[in-house]
């Protein structure tokens, strides 16, 4: 069935802020030109051309202490709290850093050095705020993951447990002085988790056991290594750590075990749980388990650290009796001061961004709701606002929250939620939440449990919500509070996961790819609608397989895919594929995020990099990469 054509009408909504779709999340991230071309003024500090990093620190996942600082990492930055008047300040890719996804902090009091390590392999070292890279991994032969797990301090070099083995660091010179690999029984490569010392010997935690190595021996060979990988030590050990001359190693769903005569020995407490971490201080075995934090006395006294700041702790350090905690939640937290206090630097409260929105002179960010099999994630139900130069959160009470519309002429604002419905948060401050019970939306099997909602859409008719996995999956809110529904006459049609409305009034949904994939389109006026596919006379689109859609000034349709590019004048045409460096647009990669200014430019997200190409596609402006930006 074909639709019909109706006018044209002024398209007044501009998306000019990029974040990856529906299938990866990715770190938040803006610049300069996003915010200028959206003609966004108020509290504008950094010049044209420039970036401005919007990093999460309310999650901390290692701490590391120095005379005047407290550091503690987030995924994309450190954060420095200074003892003496509790200011914060900050490092990241715009200072120095150099590696994608921090993993560990270490601090050797000695060269008064800061290491950090890396998901990628590689390590910045700081001193006097001058950093120092290391990349020791760029020219080997590894092929598989090099993460960075955790870094331990002996005798003056520093111990890098990874993915393939373990970097021994001179901190003196800054440099790698060996590299053990393939410690496996057989000489296969062996994950390490962790190391601890006793004595002369260094202890590993790896992903089959635990291995003891005398060092003075020739820790190279994987010969030289005792090894406890039987029985329950038969698989990975969580972490490990001394306290009092005992090695303790935690087992996800076993428990904690000690080594102190040759033998180990499963603890009375923490049986089946899981654990976050291990970490020694001079009186106390600090463990995270559960989402709580305890404390592990050398006479086995058991206690548990309670504050309602500690939500989820991913890293604890004790200093002089008194607590240093990474927390999931609430950043960094410490009682040095009397009762616990959280310290973060200003940024969105959650580290990654699966939908941007600009209105009105607002930046939201959401974090999502699902995974790319559609599960439900249990992300908190919070908004990310950036306005005047600050961030603050908005809370709701739903979790999962997949995207947000602003009514411009009410000011209610609209979150959808995978499970919740649609939550209305209006301009008095009164709340509404919208589900089965209240709309036409449809609940997912089993019945009454789930309302998944995966994209939201203001119009000039309305308010159009996707509705996953059911019949009737579109609905229409309109502005005197009725409910519509229309259902999908296909079965990709059924899963849709983004929204755009065109200024025909058309509605276009990305369809699951995995459910057919391709783009459903309805028309209200006349109830047609059309099913894009990539199939010549269908659409023609690249790939079935679309991630991102948005509308230009010109009211054409630009779909991004997993091979490319394409643009519609309406659903009935077949699509348009610009011709970019003599073949077609970035057929080559997965177009994540689509964006178009006020120059009607397009911004395009890639999984290498954001490309700024011109309002037809056909010319490159600029294409940012993690070397160039």
């Amino acid at each position: 069935m074909h639709l019909s054509q109706q006018p044209s009408c002024i398209y007044t909504r501009m998306k000019i802020y990029l974040s990856r779709y529906i299938y990866s999340r990715c770190f938040l991230l803006l610049t300069s030109y996003f915010l200028l071309l959206s003609s966004y003024s108020p509290a504008q500090e950094i010049p044209i051309g420039t970036w401005r990093m919007h990093i999460s620190y309310n999650s901390i996942r290692s701490i590391a202490l120095d005379d005047q600082y407290v550091y503690g990492a987030a995924v994309n930055g450190i954060m420095m709290l200074d003892r003496s008047d509790k200011s914060i300040s900050t490092f990241s890719k715009l200072n120095g850093l150099s590696g994608t996804a921090i993993t560990y902090i270490q601090y050797d009091p000695v060269t008064e050095k800061l290491l950090i390590a890396y998901g990628d392999g590689k390590i910045d070292v700081i001193k006097d705020h001058v950093v120092t890279s290391l990349d020791p991994l760029k020219n080997t032969s590894i092929t598989g993951t090099k993460s960075i797990n955790h870094i331990a301090i002996h005798n003056g070099l520093a111990y890098l447990s990874s993915d393939f083995g373990v970097l021994v660091l001179d901190l003196a010179r800054s440099e790698i002085k060996e590299t053990w690999r393939d410690l496996g029984a057989s000489g296969e490569t062996l994950k390490i988790i962790a190391s601890t010392f006793k004595g002369d010997s260094i202890f590993l935690a790896t992903q089959k056991g635990v291995l003891a190595g005398d060092l003075q021996d020739n820790l190279l060979d994987f010969n030289n290594y005792k090894r406890f990988d039987a029985g329950i030590f038969s698989g990975a050990i969580q972490s490990i750590a001394v306290l009092n001359d005992i090695v303790y190693a935690a087992i996800n769903a076993s428990g904690l075990y000690s080594y102190s005569s040759g033998s180990w020995v499963l603890q009375s407490y923490f049986n089946g749980s899981t654990f976050q971490f291990l970490n020694a201080s001079a009186n106390n075995l600090l463990v995270g388990v559960d989402a709580k934090l305890w404390k592990v006395s050398a006479t086995n006294v058991l206690t548990q650290v309670t504050d309602t700041r500690i939500q989820d702790p991913l890293f604890a350090i004790e200093e002089n009796g008194k607590l240093w905690i990474g927390d999931d939640v609430n950043g960094l937290l410490s009682d040095a001061s009397g009762a616990f206090t959280s310290y973060i630097s200003n940024g969105p409260t959650q580290s990654s961004a699966f939908r941007l929105k600009y209105n009105d002179g607002v930046v939201r960010s959401v974090a999502g709701g699902y995974t790319s099999a559609f599960v439900k994630l249990n992300n908190a139900g919070l908004i990310d606002e950036f306005t005047n130069g600050s961030w603050s959160a908005r809370a709701t009470t739903a979790t999962d929250i997949t995207d947000i519309a602003l009514n411009a002429q009410t000011g209610s604002l609209y979150a959808a939620s995978f499970g919740w419905g649609v939550e209305e948060q209006k301009k008095d401050g009164s709340a509404i939440v919208y589900d089965q019970t209240n709309s036409t939306l449809v609940n997912l099997n089993p019945p009454g449990k789930f309302v998944n909602v995966t994209a939201v859409e203001s119009s000039t008719d309305g308010l159009w919500v996707a509705n996953y996995g059911t019949l009737n999956s579109l609905h229409l809110l309109g502005d005197d509070n009725t409910w519509q529904s229309f259902p999908a006459q296909n079965i990709p049609g059924r899963y849709p996961v983004d929204i755009a409305v065109d200024q025909s009034g058309y509605v276009w949904m990305i369809t699951n790819p995995t459910q057919g994939g391709g783009i459903y389109v309805y028309d209200k006026t006349s109830g047609g609608y059309e099913y894009i596919t990539d199939q010549s006379g269908s659409g023609g689109l690249p790939s079935k397989n679309v991630r991102s859609i948005a509308v230009d000034r010109d009211g054409l349709v630009w779909v991004g895919t997993d091979i490319g590019v394409a643009y519609f004048f309406g659903p009935s045409d077949d699509a348009v594929k610009p011709i970019y460096d003599s073949r077609f647009l970035l057929r080559d990669d997965k177009v994540t995020a689509i964006a178009v200014d006020g120059g009607n430019r397009k911004w395009m997200g890639t999984e290498r990099g954001v490309w700024l190409l011109n309002p037809t596609g056909e010319a490159l402006i600029y294409n940012f990469t993690a070397e160039n930006s």
